[in-house]
């Protein structure tokens, strides 16, 4: 009986170890493509993908904001990653300047 418990322990010790954890929201591509640079608003940007993780400034004074999306497995030896987004939109007077996009670490799209 002792054994058949600790069996049981472990196996729910290690299903539950291994659950994906996600950070961030996905971002989706599709919306991303109709980002246009010079004439989407700030308002089309946060009703498509929400208020961001971070802002930042641009040394020129632009406003930078940032989306970042990671979806991790956790292992007891190691954390690796899923998968991971990341968009970057440059924003000037309230108007999308350019942004960047990447997937993965690979550019997926870059519009100036």
């Amino acid at each position: 009986m002792r054994m058949v418990s600790l069996m049981l322990v472990l196996l729910l010790v290690f299903t539950f170890s291994c659950a994906a954890v996600y950070e961030g929201r996905k971002i989706d591509g599709l919306k991303v493509k109709q980002l246009n640079p010079g004439g989407t608003q700030v308002a089309k940007v946060e009703e498509f993908f929400g208020k961001p993780d971070k802002i930042t400034k641009s040394p020129s004074g632009e406003d930078i904001y940032i989306y970042e999306y990671c979806a991790k497995n956790p292992r007891w030896w190691t954390i690796s990653s899923l998968g991971a987004q990341k968009l970057e939109v440059t924003v000037k007077e309230g108007v999308v300047q350019t942004y960047k996009f990447t997937e993965e670490g690979k550019e997926a799209f870059l519009k100036d």
